[in-house]
């Protein structure tokens, strides 16, 4: 897959998963300011193309930095980079404005 393949919107998801972590569809519109329907749309057609899973398990697990994660119980349906999402996003080499602030609260 190369940019010319997905749209804006899929890049956004897949920037905002492989720095932040597993996300959720409403915690994704809401970072990215798009329509939820807009955003299954794209997270379906980034599964279809192998790039996003489903996260098993009821934990998941936020990077803060590379040395500390945060586990918080899934109580949303999750998604995560596959190993070819995560070798698209190493190569890539752009930027994309996605409000990064991690989906997990902070105490």
């Amino acid at each position: 897959m190369n940019k010319s393949e997905i749209s804006e919107i899929e890049l956004k998801i897949l920037y905002y998963i492989h720095r932040s972590g597993p996300a959720f569809i409403k915690k994704l519109a809401a970072r990215l300011n798009e329509h939820l329907q807009t955003i299954r749309n794209s997270i379906e057609y980034l599964q279809n193309m192998g790039y996003l899973e489903r996260v098993s398990g009821t934990l998941v697990e936020y990077r803060i930095n590379k040395r500390n994660k945060v586990t918080k119980h899934r109580n949303h349906i999750y998604y995560d980079l596959t190993r070819k999402g995560r070798l698209f996003m190493r190569h890539f080499s752009g930027t994309v404005e996605v409000n990064l602030k991690p989906p997990y609260k902070q105490v």
